[in-house]
């Protein structure tokens, strides 16, 4: 029988905990809970002692007791983590769920995030509402994530419904899907976009697919270019056509809409696989902001707005030299050949003459630090016109085949 291990906290969510035991359970589905509490309460219903989670990881109940509650938590994330890895790569479980507040939700997809993708994961719970960021909870892995509405405080006429459809939802995984991602055969290459760059990279897309090589796409607000990354450490992906680099712009300013995880890993995980790569400045000339976060100097901005809550702005010439030098500075560390391929009509749609984010000097600023790049590994190609245009993204996805070509991942 397939099972399904459940993380909580079995002192304060016993209840909710064995409830969603009995439904799993009534599905046709076995269950092993996990026991993650840290208080001084005693647990109840559980398979796995708190006990058993830490001496697992080197340390016993006893000696934990005595930490503060925060280093209670923080030893058990990592503890737990470890255990619900060690029974996935035992073949011990088929799927993960918990259930609970913040504590709970940090410590249980603390262990999703070890496990990987299409495996299923589940999470219901109290911070999936308001304005919160889901980095912290879902992290580059597939945790689907149901908001709680109330609080987890016992079983009632809200709290049975989502338990159900987080248990049904589970449950279906494990039975009728759940298998791991795994590489087939056919090369497959990532490609950054985001609206800004969507008919150029759609261009080059097409142009991939018709040469018989898979992809797969990657928004680049935040999260998208910290996924494909860490897919490439794993060896999921083939070869990277970075076109939207925009991350690496947002992160100068550590705020804003497309503010995350990518703006730190781009250009250094899948180079240090060395992994065949394009790339290229998509959206590296301006940043996103909701309209009540707006950067300072607004009066001086040229800007326009995206929708009725965001506004795409262009750099100011300072914030352009420093993004730039940030840009050419990752690839002055590779170690390996790769193509920079630069347009010479805009990074972005909206941004030709007459159009909104019009401002040819901070292109240029941009444009003339990175071909300043002093690495001989990097060869610069310029290809005329606008990035976000489909002839543009076609002869970008031509550059990306010669790549795979000469770096032997095709042959002929």
């Amino acid at each position: 029988m397939k099972t399904i291990a459940i993380i909580g906290s079995c002192d304060t969510k016993y209840r909710e905990i064995t409830y969603m035991r009995e439904r799993i359970t009534a599905q046709g589905v076995d269950a092993i809970v996990v026991d993650v509490a840290t208080g001084s309460a005693p647990s109840f219903g559980y398979d796995i002692s708190r006990e058993k989670v830490t001496e697992s990881f080197g340390t016993n109940w006893a000696e934990l007791e005595r930490k503060t509650k925060g280093e209670k938590i923080s030893f058990m994330m990592d503890a737990c983590a470890e255990f619900i890895e060690h029974l996935f790569w035992e073949g011990k479980i088929q799927g993960v769920l918990s259930a609970g507040g913040l504590q709970n939700t940090l410590m249980a997809t603390n262990a999703m995030k070890r496990l990987p993708i299409g495996f299923p994961k589940v999470m219901a719970t109290t911070v999936a509402s308001g304005r919160r960021m889901f980095q912290d909870v879902v992290g580059d892995r597939d945790i689907v994530v149901i908001p709680s509405i109330c609080d987890f405080t016992g079983i009632n006429i809200v709290t049975r419904k989502i338990l159900d459809n987080a248990c049904a939802c589970c449950v279906g995984m494990v039975k009728y899907a759940g298998q791991v991602l795994q590489k087939k055969t056919r090369p497959v290459i990532g490609v950054t976009l985001m609206g800004i760059t969507n008919t150029g990279a759609c261009g080059a897309v097409q142009e991939l697919e018709r040469q018989g090589v898979e992809v797969i796409g990657f928004h680049a607000t935040g999260t998208g270019g910290a996924v494909m990354e860490q897919m490439a450490e794993d060896g999921l992906i083939d070869g990277i056509l970075d076109l939207t680099t925009h991350e690496i712009a947002q992160g100068y300013f550590k705020g804003g809409f497309s503010f995350g995880e990518g703006a730190r890993y781009r250009l250094v995980k899948g180079v240090q696989k060395r992994i065949p790569l394009v790339v290229s400045v998509g959206g590296l000339d301006f940043c996103d902001f909701a309209v009540e976060e707006f950067p300072p100097h607004m009066e001086e901005r040229v800007y326009m707005y995206h929708n009725a809550t965001t506004a795409h702005i262009k750099l100011l010439y300072e914030e352009a030299e420093s993004i730039a030098e940030d840009f050419a500075k990752r690839l002055e560390k590779v170690d390996y050949p790769v193509k920079l391929l630069l347009p010479t009509d805009g990074m972005r749609h909206n941004t030709r003459a007459g159009e909104e984010l019009y401002n040819p000097e901070v292109d240029h600023i941009i444009i003339q630090r990175i071909k300043e790049i002093k690495n001989d590994k990097i060869q610069i190609i310029t290809i005329p016109g606008n990035l976000d245009t489909k002839e543009w993204g076609i002869q970008a996805a031509q550059y990306m085949m010669d790549e795979l070509h000469e770096r032997g991942v095709i042959v002929e």
